[in-house]
């Protein structure tokens, strides 16, 4: 009985090393069908493209005081095709605000901000002025 204790510890040895083997080996050949699945599933799940919506654009806002924007003239910039999002606002001041060189118009009164929301489409630097003649803002729209 003693001879088949060694024999039983070789084999029992053996069939560890085959099942160490098979488990930590690298994967060098394609993977299983339920392995390309599952990882396509989780790469589909945890895309940024599918989860996140569009980013809102900014919104600039110009306050206007005693008929002339405060902290002087702004500057905008965007690229073409992005989208404008412009409020003039003003306590104390009743006027139409224009943006040139794209014939928009809006009224503003104390406490009625005028909204602009527009797409870029035109490029080129344009004014953007409280009628009749003071400009309050600068407009640039790149390619």
């Amino acid at each position: 009985m003693n001879t088949k204790r060694p024999m039983i510890i070789v084999l029992v040895a053996v069939v560890a090393l085959l099942v160490a083997f098979v488990a930590l080996r690298p994967n060098t050949g394609s993977p299983s069908p339920a392995t390309t699945s599952a990882a396509t599933s989780t790469v589909q799940a945890t895309s940024p493209a599918a989860t996140a919506a569009p980013a809102e654009p900014a919104t600039t806002t110009i306050v206007i005081r005693n008929g002339e924007p405060v902290g002087g003239l702004a500057k905008l910039s965007y690229k073409q095709g992005e989208t404008v999002r412009l409020v003039v606002t003003s306590a104390d001041t009743s006027s139409d605000v224009h943006v040139h060189g794209y014939d928009i118009d809006g009224a503003l009164a104390p406490g009625k901000p005028a909204r602009f929301d527009f797409v870029a489409k035109h490029s080129g630097r344009f004014e953007v002025e409280l009628h009749p003649n003071t400009q309050i803002a600068q407009l640039d729209v790149v390619p």
